[in-house]
């Protein structure tokens, strides 16, 4: 339904030559970290108390926007072509989210639409505090991934309400069982938000992380890879061949978590590294959650370099459609007949941005576990663990690079 468009034939130099000088420039930075960084520099961050998420006005903004897509969903059109709410909820808010965190803020815990609704069903009530999971948000953004990248019929306006509706039920339960407090980071968009805004303009590493975040960019960084793989390696498309509908489902989830294991594994690979050189103090800790939070910016820079050339074309469909939301002939906006030019995603700006996206984020990832090793591990340790980190950014982008520019 979404098309994605890298920069082929755009860009003065071959893809396969700029994929290599990105693996070139990794273990460059890892060698930069050993001879400029060979001790934490990061200011320790007091923990902040956790604080309940009391009722604003946003929340029942993002409350009424929230049951307004999926009213359009449902009444408008049954054609993704002519319905508002696939383009509002796939292209402007999925990609739209991480932009405006790294600009703003935490954007989803001032605009969360299912606070009002457990504050409402809450009154009255007492609820036992219960300790909060950390692998929730991961779930849920599973599941988002798997309906817009292997459900049979992602772009259905029907199928997108029916989706949002569940996962709108299964955020306000797990709100009602473990508090309103996990609300801000329990599920996908909330825990997405609270990650990236802290690599933002507004919070550099200035809050404590995201429990769960190691999960989460996981999950994240995999559907973002095998997105580029079955859109753009010839390989899958043989795979699903003529298969349709559940068939076509089936693979497509298979894909899925074959590609999200071979980031899991290359992750595992390097906090194994990091296990084996703690410190004899500090015992056999574990380092899977620490060192997570460096895989932020990482996933930011593929999801962005992969997904911006979605936002820049196929988001101008949302500006059309905005004014005619339910396909009643309406021109509410005056931009039902706004001129879609798609000549936009193959001016080179736009694949020097893709590559810088994906070339500084996989460099901060690189610094940040630098960093990340340092205060927990000696400097021999922390720098071994470094070198681990800058193979496997450097495996990353060549990936990263050849399936957005090709």
């Amino acid at each position: 339904m979404f098309a994605h468009t890298g920069g082929t034939g755009v860009l003065p130099v071959p893809d396969w030559l700029l994929a290599y000088i990105g693996a070139a420039a990794m273990l460059g930075t890892a060698a930069a970290l050993r001879a400029t960084w060979p001790a934490p520099r990061r200011a320790p961050v007091d923990p902040v108390p956790p604080t309940p998420i009391a009722v604003h006005a946003g929340h029942v903004i993002g409350l009424l926007v929230y049951a307004g897509t999926v009213a359009i969903a449902i009444v408008g059109p049954d054609s993704s072509a002519a319905n508002l709410a696939p383009w509002l909820v796939a292209v402007v808010w999925w990609v739209g989210l991480p932009i405006g965190c790294l600009l703003l803020g935490d954007v989803v815990r001032h605009l969360n639409p299912f606070v009002p609704v457990v504050a409402l069903l809450e009154r009255g009530r007492t609820r036992s505090e219960r300790s909060m999971p950390t692998w929730t948000s991961a779930a849920f953004l599973a599941s988002w991934s798997w309906y817009l990248l292997a459900y049979f019929r992602p772009g259905s306006p029907r199928a997108l309400a029916t989706f949002m509706l569940v996962y709108a039920l299964a955020a306000i339960a797990g709100g009602m069982f473990w508090g309103r407090r996990w609300l801000a980071t329990g599920e996908a968009f909330g825990a997405i938000s609270a990650a990236v805004a802290r690599i933002g303009i507004r919070g550099w590493r200035s809050t404590p992380p995201v429990e769960g975040t190691a999960a989460l960019m996981i999950v994240w960084i995999g559907s973002t890879a095998f997105d580029g793989f079955a859109g753009n390696v010839t390989y899958w498309g043989e795979v699903l061949g003529s298969s349709i509908g559940w068939t076509r489902t089936l693979l497509n989830t298979v894909g899925l978590l074959w590609i999200t294991a071979i980031v899991a594994g290359g992750f595992l690979a390097v906090v194994r590294v990091a296990e084996r050189g703690q410190r004899e103090e500090e015992g056999d800790r574990r380092l899977f959650a620490p060192l997570g939070v460096a895989l932020v910016p990482l996933a930011v820079g593929w999801f962005l370099g992969h997904d911006i050339t979605l936002l820049l074309g196929e988001g101008q469909n949302a500006i059309a459609l905005a004014s005619d939301p339910l396909g009643r002939g309406w021109d509410l906006f005056g931009t039902f007949d706004h001129t879609i030019k798609y000549s936009i995603i193959a001016e080179p700006w736009v694949a020097w941005l893709q590559v810088a996206l994906i070339a500084i984020g996989h460099a901060a990832t690189v610094v940040l576990l630098h960093e990340l090793a340092m205060e927990r591990l000696s400097p021999r340790a922390a720098m071994r663990t470094t070198w681990a980190a800058a193979v496997l950014a450097s495996l990353s982008i060549i990936a990263a690079l050849l399936l957005v520019l090709t």
